[in-house]
């Protein structure tokens, strides 16, 4: 189920870096009232990136705002495996880093098109100490938000973290995280050869480009009129 909310205030940069924040165990409304997506949850079978394979944790979400559109992103939450398992099958201690993506470059302008067609809006770092506890939603408010206008009506992201294995839950249908390759854009598939998505959380707010919100006051308008 996704929540849209509204922002008014001053016009955001393009592009940030956020400040540092903690992961901890997540409950509902942790995150705030302002929720762009709201999915994260348990269930489905699980997905591994091992030591070194961090690059391809990567996920494209669609349909949220429209190109133009000022977002800021202030938190994420995310069903995450913190079993006592070894290194290879469990996610460590360390700092997570997440890197927000455009999906407006390459030749469709609403899909991610890999790393060389596609510019980084905005990242932040999520320190991690929850090891060994279990299997459950994990959620973080950033320090600062990632703020930026949207070159599409979504973003891509990638987890990536210094402790090496990241395991998170894959969750169950439907989603609307796709999981990608982060460097070509391709769809990455399970063993059976289905699609692999995820289920996640981001909080923040949109506020419409001054073309949209202009063509929204006329809608609104001419609604009026033909009320009365």
């Amino acid at each position: 189920m996704k929540h849209f909310a509204t922002m008014t205030g001053a016009c955001l940069i393009a592009a940030t870096t956020a400040g540092q924040a903690s992961f901890s165990m997540f409950m509902p409304g942790d995150l705030g009232p302002n929720l762009l997506i709201d999915e994260a949850q348990l269930g489905g079978s699980d997905l591994r990136a091992d030591l070194g394979t961090e690059a391809f944790v990567a996920w494209e979400i669609g349909g949220l705002w429209n190109p133009g559109d000022q977002v800021s992103l202030t938190g994420l939450a995310l069903p995450i495996w913190a079993n006592n398992e070894n290194t290879v099958n469990n996610t460590q201690n360390g700092t997570f880093t997440l890197e927000i993506y455009g999906l407006g470059g390459g030749g469709n302008p609403e899909q991610f098109g890999g790393l060389a067609d596609e510019t980084l809006l905005g990242s932040t770092t999520i320190d991690f100490d929850l090891f060994n506890t279990g299997v459950f939603v994990a959620g973080a408010v950033f320090d600062s938000p990632i703020n930026f206008i949207a070159d599409a009506s979504g973003f891509a992201f990638r987890l990536s973290s210094d402790g090496g294995s990241i395991r998170l839950k894959n969750g169950p249908q439907p989603s609307n995280a796709r999981r990608i390759n982060i460097n070509n854009g391709n769809r990455v598939g399970n063993a059976n050869g289905g699609n692999q998505w995820g289920n996640f959380t981001f909080a923040g707010t949109a506020i419409p480009a001054p073309s949209t919100a202009a063509l929204l006051g006329l809608g609104g308008l001419a609604a009026a009129r033909r009320r009365r």
